[in-house]
C-alpha cells in the first residue's frame, strides 16, 4: 500500500490511488490491461492523460509505470537518525506530492513528527503559532481552517467545530479571533459577549472563560525565531522533518 503526502486536486482522486496502487504491483502494464481493470471508470483515457502530462505516471514503448519513488525504511537504513539534532523551531517546507510504503517505519515517524503552522490576517500584525502531529490530527485551528477549504475529512472534534461556524472565510473568522486576542495584551481578563469566535477559541483552549463573558488567554505572547527551510526533494525533507518530534508550545506573536 501506498501512503500519499501533500496531495493535491490529482492525487486524491479515487482513480489514480486505485492506479499507482495497480501499476506498483503490476509491470509491464498495457494500456488494454488498465482498460479492463477499471472498466467502471469515466474519462479513463483523459485522466490518465493527465497523470502522465504531470509527471505522476510514465507511459514508455506502451507500457505504464510509476512517475515517482516509493519511499521505505531501505532508503533510510544507512542514517543514524537518532543521532542527529533535533531542530524544533524549525519550520520544514516541501509542498510536492511524496509516496511512502505505508506500513513502514518511515510512514509512522513522519505522522508522529511535529510541524510549526502558522495564521496570520490582513487586518494587523497577529500571528497564531501552533504545533501539529504531521498526519494534521492535532486539533489546531489551522488544521481546521487547511481541511474545510481542501475538502478533506474532519475529526469528531472539528465536526463540533463545523457545527459552530461552519466554512466562514478564514481572513473574515481571523480578523476578528485576532482583534479580540489583542486585547489580552493590555489584560489579564477581558469581556466580551459569547459568539462563534470566542466559542471556538474556548473550545480550542486558547481562551477560558472566568466569569460571566469574562475570559482569559491560555496563549502566551511570544516572539520566538522560527527558521524555515525551503526542500527542493522529498528524501531530504523527510530525513529533517522525522527528526521533529518535540513540539513548540501555542503562542502568539505579532508579525513585522
Amino acid at each position: 500500500m501506498i501512503k500519499i503526502y501533500n496531495e493535491n486536486r490529482m492525487t486524491r482522486r479515487p482513480f489514480f490511488k486505485a492506479l499507482i496502487e495497480y501499476l506498483a504491483h503490476h509491470e509491464e502494464t498495457i494500456l488494454r490491461q488498465i482498460h479492463k481493470e477499471f472498466a467502471d471508470v469515466k474519462n479513463l483515457d483523459r485522466q490518465l492523460d493527465a497523470f502522465i502530462e504531470s509527471g505522476l505516471i510514465v507511459r514508455a514503448d506502451k507500457r505504464y509505470y510509476l512517475g515517482f519513488h516509493v519511499f521505505s525504511d531501505k532508503d533510510f537504513t544507512d542514517r543514524n537518525l537518532s543521532a542527529l539534532t533535533e531542530s524544533l523551531s524549525t519550520r520544514n517546507v516541501f509542498t510536492e506530492p511524496f509516496f511512502v510504503e505505508t506500513d513502514s517505519e518511515i510512514a509512522t515517524n513522519l505522522d508522529l513528527s511535529w510541524k510549526i503552522q502558522t495564521l496570520s490576517n490582513r487586518t494587523n500584525k497577529v500571528k497564531l503559532n501552533f504545533a501539529s502531529r504531521y498526519n494534521l490530527q492535532t486539533a489546531t485551528l489551522a488544521n481546521y481552517f487547511y481541511k474545510v477549504a481542501e475538502q478533506l475529512s474532519l475529526t469528531d472534534f472539528e465536526k463540533e467545530i463545523y457545527q459552530i461556524m461552519g466554512d466562514v472565510d478564514l481572513e473574515y473568522a481571523l480578523k476578528y479571533m485576532t482583534t479580540f486576542l489583542l486585547k489580552f495584551m493590555r489584560k489579564e481578563v477581558v469581556k466580551t459577549k459569547d459568539d462563534i469566535f470566542v466559542q471556538v477559541l474556548e473550545k480550542y483552549e486558547m481562551i477560558e472563560k472566568v466569569g460571566e463573558h469574562e475570559y482569559r488567554c491560555l496563549l502566551n505572547f511570544a516572539e520566538y525565531e522560527i527558521s524555515e527551510i525551503i526542500f527542493d526533494d522529498a528524501e531530504s525533507f523527510i530525513e529533517a522533518q522525522i527528526q521533529q518530534k518535540t513540539p513548540i508550545e501555542n503562542f502568539i506573536s505579532l508579525g513585522d
